[in-house]
């Protein structure tokens, strides 16, 4: 972790994992923004996460979710040649579009580094949506004050969390969480 300023960081950074996604081999099927089938959007279950996220940011802090915060920067993993995803930006639009806050594609995949020092630089509370098999990798990179909470990796079978780092504006260290976004019916909590 290169040395950063704690004037200049956000105090919360939330991270999820896009929504739900294709089949490997038949339905459900992904489709783009346009209804059109894509195998690199979203499923119709991962629309609807998408678009159930974004009411549950813009109007957070709530009783249900007092531990998040309505973002004021949104990040995602934008898509590449070799990373033709784009399930990240399709979670992350709706949301950007209701609290009017543009998402920023800048950063691929595998460069945690470079996307977690950008997030750092920027006093804004920030909400990343990040391609699932690095988020633990990306998450441990930040100053956390209790790393042996961060699990060694987001769970295959999991669309329906996210992860917080919070920090008070005179510490240097984050505190991890994780919370279950009990926004779909199956998902963890959700149902009780």
């Amino acid at each position: 972790m290169d040395a950063f300023d704690p004037a200049q960081a956000p105090l919360v950074v939330m991270f999820a994992r896009h929504g739900e996604k294709p089949g490997d081999s038949g339905p459900p099927h992904g489709i783009n923004d346009r209804g059109e089938t894509d195998k690199h959007s979203l499923s119709v279950r991962g629309w609807t996460r998408a678009g159930a996220l974004a009411a549950l940011l813009a109007h957070a802090p709530m009783g249900s979710h007092p531990h998040l915060v309505r973002p004021e920067r949104i990040v995602a993993t934008a898509p590449s040649r070799n990373a033709k995803s784009r399930r990240e930006m399709d979670t992350a639009m709706p949301l950007g579009s209701r609290v009017r806050v543009d998402v920023e594609g800048t950063h691929g995949h595998g460069s945690e580094a470079a996307a977690r020092q950008d997030i750092l630089g920027q006093r804004r509370d920030t909400f990343v949506v990040w391609h699932h098999g690095s988020l633990a990798h990306f998450v441990r990179g930040f100053p956390i004050a209790n790393p042996d909470q961060v699990p060694d990796e987001w769970p295959d079978d999991r669309f329906d969390m996210i992860w917080i780092l919070r920090r008070g504006a005179d510490e240097v260290s984050y505190t991890f969480s994780s919370v279950d976004q009990r926004l779909l019916s199956g998902d963890v909590g959700a149902d009780s």
